[in-house]
């Protein structure tokens, strides 16, 4: 008789046991599932990304001008590593630039951020105005995966045919050559080799010595297309950023 109560009472503890298991374990499932769920309803970019106005303060610029200098910051409002990781790349930008302020030699005034919502991927732009290449930052970042997304990446992911590109940039060239001549702004092909040749640590017009086709340009861009910085705005196009004459330019690719 004791042998069976043992047996039993053994029986109730393992069965009470296994049901304690299991009850902590869909209370972590459920804490996973309502972080993902909780990031799911924010499906409005406000919602998941501020853009911080981090500087707004008068100053004198290098030509000894009163100025007043504006910087703005996207900060992505997800609390993961790789969501924290880029705002750390944006801010530490930012901080870069503000430090110069009082040195008479910094040409920013006005740094401009925005930030875009598609298909569970944001993407944030930091304009930092001034003259040379470089002024123009871009992330993509996935929230599902807590990952930046590569122009390589992103261009698969929506099936992007990069003779597109090359369609945008002839298009942009016959506009600019019907406008008048004071209103034209110089729209190029070698614009975006410089910027594939930069991106790559190459040196820049090297490879237009042995491009001397526009065929040969074309075939040049198409297949360093992922050497591009690219995001996607808020009509769902993809916008390539290059090197122009005086600063970084986007192009809206349709």
């Amino acid at each position: 008789m004791k042998r069976k109560i043992m047996i039993l009472l053994l029986f109730v503890l393992a069965f009470s046991l296994l049901v304690s298991c299991e009850e902590g374990k869909k209370v972590n499932e459920t804490t996973s599932t309502e972080e993902n769920e909780a990031v799911e309803e924010k499906k409005d970019i406000y919602d998941l990304v501020e853009i911080k106005e981090a500087v707004n303060q008068e100053g004198i610029a290098p030509n000894g001008e009163k100025v007043r200098y504006i910087y703005e910051v996207p900060i992505i409002l997800i609390d993961k590593p790789g969501a924290q990781k880029i705002n750390e790349t944006f801010l530490s930008l930012e901080k870069d630039m503000e430090e110069r302020i009082g040195d008479g030699q910094n040409l920013t005034i006005f740094i401009e951020s925005k930030a875009y919502l598609n298909d569970g991927i944001i993407s944030v732009v930091m304009d930092i105005k001034k003259p040379g290449p470089g002024g123009i930052h871009v992330v993509n970042y996935d929230i599902e995966k807590d990952q930046e997304v590569s122009t390589k990446e992103l261009l698969e992911k929506y099936h992007f045919d990069p003779q597109k590109l090359i369609e945008g940039i002839n298009r942009q060239v016959k506009i600019n050559e019907s406008k008048p001549e004071e209103e034209r702004s110089f729209m190029s092909i070698d614009f975006f080799i410089d910027t594939i040749n930069t991106n790559g640590d190459e040196s820049p017009r090297n490879n237009l010595i042995e491009l001397k086709t526009l065929e040969e340009k074309e075939s040049y861009v198409i297949e360093n297309i992922d050497k591009l910085d690219a995001y996607i705005n808020h009509d769902g196009k993809i916008v390539f950023i290059h090197m122009a004459e005086l600063e970084d330019k986007e192009l809206v690719v349709k």
